[in-house]
């Protein structure tokens, strides 16, 4: 039917007496046709199928498909015509509303018969739309800190901006956080743990002594971004926004036992402070820059961690999406680098922001150039292309003799891949031209393909199990050099256009080029794109990230999100401030935590201020410090530290997973383990499958997707934690064991228990209220407690009842 309306339509053209009277007029014949049944999919606000009608570069240019919708003097073979003459609904053009008549069908025709003559009156091939103006995607501004009313109050420069608009919007300040608010502050914000009972005593003197409040906090904060903690504390929001996770998350959940390198990686650079815009190169490239001895070369091999963590799916090596790895991989780069929702483009052009399908498969190709690992699956039960981290000859040692059936073995497999693959693609062509039953045998054949496929993967698989273990890394390698072609719809076996390697053009849109697209994958390139101080996002993302972790929300609230969609910051010119000066400095985020929390809006007490409430309830122009809830870490670690018992050495090697050679996991019986431990939360086994029960309660991170914040929810099953949970009550035991044994008086005890819970001395009237209730507590015991654990007339029963008290309370789970 198809072929019958072209060519009707061709004939008539055939009809045409060619005089200058009966020419096609583009602006009265034309235009009215494409603006109203086309622009609308295909203009300016949208490029379905990377089709632009709307001026002559897009209308003429290469769709994703690969085809051209217009092809003057050459209406048969014109894509643009070809659809709108469609009787199939799955081809026919536009999708919705009443076909084209044949005399505008006709009209077409004859129109790319004369050579598609396009006028430029409304034509501007340069115009940009108001989506690339977005505040994001401008470069920073060279801003200098506002004049203030008040110019007593500021401390630097982060102040004048938070005070300037306090004051415009007529807001009164809150007062400033005492001395034993700040340090419990600092603490739990660049440690995850509590302060000690004697760190909060010395800070106090310190704080009152002739070297005053601001010099003591600023030493203080020096000495908390020296501890191990902080690279523990910083490394685990780091995971968070990685989505990092000890197994694959395929159907059986396949465990990774060296996935602890990469973890241990983050915790070094941050207590390192490796500067940020090193931090992502390595991770994206790290195995592509030069090293001087193997110890770095290791650790830039870890640092691809990074790319490996993506998340793995289904169950079957001869049809592994592959696709979809890729996919998480651009997705979490987008949203954790640049704040951008870039794999929204994997099917069609962004619905909001100026990010094509040819920007997303522009992307797609460094990473279909790369080497991803395998972890294993139900039905190939090895891990498959992890790096080693020996010398090369202690590699070919152990693997050389093995190498050439290795070899054989994994050229069959890929070949047999590449077979199902073409067959896959030939038979998805041939769909729509083919009987039910001629589908049905192409399928059966692809099955028969797949099948010798995945026996040759089985085979591959049960030869790697012999060869002996050697210390690897879950990393990445490079892989064949390619760009990627367009997946129309996001299907892999419908390829279209192929795309240059290359960044979004909102970003800059640079390509690679020449000896980069044929020597390797290009990620290096990529990293240093992304990495650039010219590139606009970059630093804003990281330093809103920051924030967002020191005041409960970013300066950007959607942190992942700096798209159109996304929240517009409240403070612009303080977020490019903070962002020049970062760079500036190097990109340290220990200069970032050291400028944010020396500022006097950080050490502001959290208390309301009525006047201010109707006016900014949410506190957004920072009148006061936002009270926040401990996170599921900080609870665990502080019960731990509280007790006693926290083991705060590192994990230097991997969990005790069950010997791989053994591994027979399937996606109904898949990986399920649990390791307990004593150490900091943060070296606690992360599955991606099976969630844990305590932190699903208190808001732990999603180790599938960025995390881009916590929840803080309210929920009865916290409280009944903190009543019930034998966990609880072992650390309670613990501390007052501790508590009797070392501490003499029942008013010292009492003073020393309230420090180290809530991290500040008792009032008198607290004194005497716990006071009274141990006393109500005993006497409720009929003193029926062990007598050798009796102090001051006090049993051990009823000191373990007030700390179990002061750990339900919400002093304890929130910092102010």
């Amino acid at each position: 039917m198809i072929t019958f309306l072209i060519t009707l339509a061709l004939a008539s053209v055939d009809c045409v007496t060619g005089t200058s009277d009966d020419a096609i007029n583009f602006d009265q014949d034309i235009a009215p046709i494409l603006q109203r049944h086309c622009i609308e999919c295909h203009g300016e606000e949208e490029q379905n199928g990377g089709l632009r009608l709307d001026h002559r570069e897009g209308a003429f240019g290469e769709t994703d498909s690969g085809e051209q919708a217009i092809k003057a003097g050459d209406p048969g073979s014109s894509e643009l015509l070809i659809r709108v003459s469609s009787t199939s609904e799955a081809d026919r053009m536009p999708p919705e509303g009443p076909p084209l008549t044949f005399e505008q069908i006709d009209r077409l025709a004859k129109w790319i018969s004369e050579g598609a003559s396009w006028t430029d009156k409304a034509d501007d091939p340069s115009h940009s739309s108001e989506e690339t103006h977005h505040w994001s995607f401008r470069a920073l501004t060279d801003v200098r800190p506002p004049s203030v009313q008040d110019e007593s109050w500021p401390l630097g420069g982060l102040d004048r901006f938070i005070q300037a608009k306090r004051e415009a919007a007529g807001l009164e300040v809150a007062v400033d956080a005492d001395a034993t608010t700040l340090i419990r502050r600092a603490t739990y914000s660049l440690t995850g743990l509590p302060p000690t009972a004697e760190e909060v005593r010395k800070f106090c003197e310190l704080a009152d002594s002739p070297l005053g409040k601001q010099r003591a906090f600023s030493r203080l904060v020096d000495q908390l971004l020296s501890r191990p903690s902080y690279g523990e504390r910083w490394g685990r929001h780091w995971m968070d926004w990685v989505r990092y996770a000890d197994t694959a998350g395929d159907n059986s959940d396949y465990p990774i036992p060296q996935a602890y390198r990469y973890r241990n990686y983050v915790i070094e650079s941050f207590n390192s402070d490796v500067p940020y815009d090193r931090l992502i190169v390595e991770q994206i490239a790290g195995d592509l820059l030069p090293a001087s001895t193997q110890e770095q070369r290791n650790r830039q091999t870890i640092a691809t961690g990074y790319l490996a963590m993506s998340r793995r799916f289904g169950s079957l090596i001869e049809r592994y999406p592959w696709h979809l790895t890729i996919e998480d991989t651009i997705d979490n780069l987008g949203r954790t680098m640049l704040g951008l929702t870039v794999s929204c483009a994997r099917c069609h052009d962004h619905k909001f922001d100026p990010i094509t399908t040819r920007d997303y498969y522009g992307l797609y190709g460094f990473f279909a150039s790369t080497q991803y690992p395998l972890p294993g699956l139900e039905l190939f039960q090895a891990q498959h292309h992890f790096v080693p981290l020996v010398p090369p000859e202690q590699v070919q040692d152990v693997v050389g003799p093995h190498q050439p059936k290795t070899q054989k073995l994994a050229n069959e497999l890929e070949r047999l891949l590449q077979e199902c693959q073409h067959k896959s693609i030939k038979n998805a062509v041939l769909q729509r031209e083919t009987s039910l039953d001629q589908q049905r045998q192409m399928r059966d054949e692809l099955d028969r393909m797949l099948l010798k496929a995945r026996q040759a993967g089985e085979r591959l698989a049960d030869h790697l199990k012999q060869i002996p273990a050697m210390e690897t890394a879950y990393a990445v390698q490079e892989g064949e050099p390619t760009d990627a072609n367009i997946q129309i719809k996001g299907e892999p076996d419908r390829p279209g256009a192929t795309v240059t390697r290359r960044f979004p053009a909102v970003l800059g849109g640079q390509e690679l080029t020449g000896q980069q697209a044929t020597m390797g994958s290009g990620r290096l390139q990529l990293a240093q794109w992304i990495a650039s101080p010219k590139n606009p996002l970059t630093a804003r993302v990281i330093v809103n990230r920051v924030w967002q972790r020191h005041f409960g929300e970013g300066l950007v609230p959607t942190t992942s999100d700096f798209g159109l969609r996304g929240s517009p910051p409240t403070h612009p010119d303080l977020l490019d401030w903070l962002a020049r000066d970062f760079i500036e400095n190097g990109w340290s985020i220990k200069h970032l935590h050291r400028t944010i929390m020396s500022s006097r809006t950080y050490q502001l007490a959290s208390q309301d201020l009525d006047a201010n409430l109707p006016a900014d309830p949410e506190n957004h122009l920072y009148w006061k410090f936002n009270r926040q809830r401990l996170d599921a870490e900080s609870i665990r670690d502080s019960l731990l530290s509280i007790g006693g018992s926290l083991d705060l050495a590192p994990l230097n090697e991997p969990h005790p997973f069950p010997d791989p050679k053994a591994w027979k996991f399937t996606q109904h019986h898949p990986f399920k383990d649990n390791y307990d431990s004593d150490k900091r939360s943060v070296y606690l086994m992360r599955k991606r499958l099976t969630a844990d029960s305590y932190f699903q309660t208190f808001d732990g991170p999603d180790p599938n997707v960025c995390t881009s914040d916590r929840d803080a929810s309210i929920t009865a099953l916290q409280a009944l934690y903190f009543v019930n949970d034998e966990f609880v009550h072992m650390q309670a035991d613990r501390f007052t064991s501790k508590l009797l044994e070392q501490v003499g008086s029942d008013s010292e005890r009492i003073e020393y228990a309230t420090l180290t819970i809530l991290g500040r001395e008792p009032s008198l009237d607290e004194v005497e209220l716990i006071s009274r209730h141990l006393a109500s507590v005993e006497q409720q015991l009929g003193g029926v407690s062990n007598t050798a654990n009796r102090s001051g007339g006090v049993s051990h029963s009823a000191w373990t009842s007030l700390v179990r008290s002061l750990l339900r309370l919400n002093e304890f789970l929130y910092v102010d």
